[in-house]
Order: structure tokens, then C-alpha cells, then sequence
């Protein structure tokens, strides 16, 4: 059994302001129905039907990533947890990313996690601190590496290329 702190405010009739250790929320409306929209991007609509009696609906907020003209999404939702690292996880500006079996997988705050499949990868060059991965639908994924190793940057480019085997030019 964990410990859960949360307030709960009342700013104006009809809209409240819940404060939680996680998550924090803003509610508008009273008992016949009520809108929710929570810091982790949850909408969520409860309609009161009769007493004792709900109904409540939820979504995302946030924005997917869509697929491409040419079938399957080069970048995805990920709902999988990473598996063997094949090269160690690197830190990028609001975030970091780290490769496995599967593909690259980025993850930055404020957005979706994003998991590149090694099949649709078709450069990986490092400039610098900036890592640039292009995919097979032309898309380009600049990231800022923010770690303080260049030698540790360009383990993981290659760990990266060889794994998507990508050929040197």
C-alpha cells in the first residue's frame, strides 16, 4: 500500500484544481456532468445519468504520430519496455534515447515516447553533439546529445549502424 498526497482546490463555481504527487488535474462542471483534463494529457468527460448512476468517457489529448503514404509509420507509440540495450543510453536535450533489438527509442518530456524500428533507419551520422537519424519515409530526427563523452556518442552511432546494418560509404 502506497502513500498518496493530493489537495484539492475550488478556484470558481463549477472549476476545481486537484494537486497530486503524479499528476495534477483541472475539473469543470458540477454533479450532472464534468470535464477533466489531467497533466499527463487524459481528458476525461463523466455525465451523471441518474443517482447513483455514470457515465464516464476518457481519451488521450495529446497528439499520435501518423502513419505515411507508404504504409507503416517509421516512428510509433511505444507501449512495449526497452529490452537488451545494444548500446548504452545517451541523454539528449529534454530527454534521452537508448537502442535496443528492436530499434531506437526517444524518450523527451512533454511529448510521446517514440520507438524508430532499426528496419527503417537508413543514416545514422553524428555532428558534433547532434545525432541525425534518417528513416526510410524521408524523415529526419535531429537530436541534441547532451552527455559529456564523445567517444561514448560515437560507440552508440556505430553500436547503432551495425545493428541496422547500415553500410559505411
Amino acid at each position: 500500500m502506497g502513500l498518496r498526497i493530493n489537495k484539492s482546490f475550488k478556484i470558481a463555481p463549477g472549476v476545481r484544481i486537484r494537486l497530486g504527487s503524479k499528476s495534477s488535474s483541472l475539473s469543470v462542471g458540477g454533479k450532472a456532468g464534468r470535464v477533466t483534463l489531467n497533466s499527463r494529457g487524459r481528458r476525461t468527460t463523466t455525465v451523471r445519468l441518474a443517482p447513483g448512476v455514470s457515465y464516464s468517457s476518457s481519451r488521450e489529448t495529446r497528439p499520435k504520430p501518423t502513419g505515411t503514404a507508404t504504409g507503416a509509420p517509421a516512428a510509433s507509440p511505444v507501449r512495449a519496455p526497452l529490452g537488451p540495450l545494444i548500446a548504452p543510453r545517451r541523454n539528449i536535450t529534454g530527454g534521452w534515447l537508448a537502442a535496443d533489438e528492436r530499434g531506437v527509442f526517444i524518450h523527451r518530456s512533454e511529448h510521446d515516447d517514440v520507438r524508430i524500428p532499426l528496419v527503417y533507419i537508413v543514416s545514422a551520422e553524428l555532428d558534433r553533439k547532434e545525432l541525425i537519424l534518417k528513416t526510410s519515409d524521408a524523415t529526419t530526427h535531429c537530436l541534441r546529445l547532451t552527455t559529456f563523452s564523445a567517444v561514448r556518442d560515437l560507440r552508440f552511432v556505430e553500436a547503432l549502424a551495425r545493428a541496422a546494418r547500415l553500410t559505411q560509404t
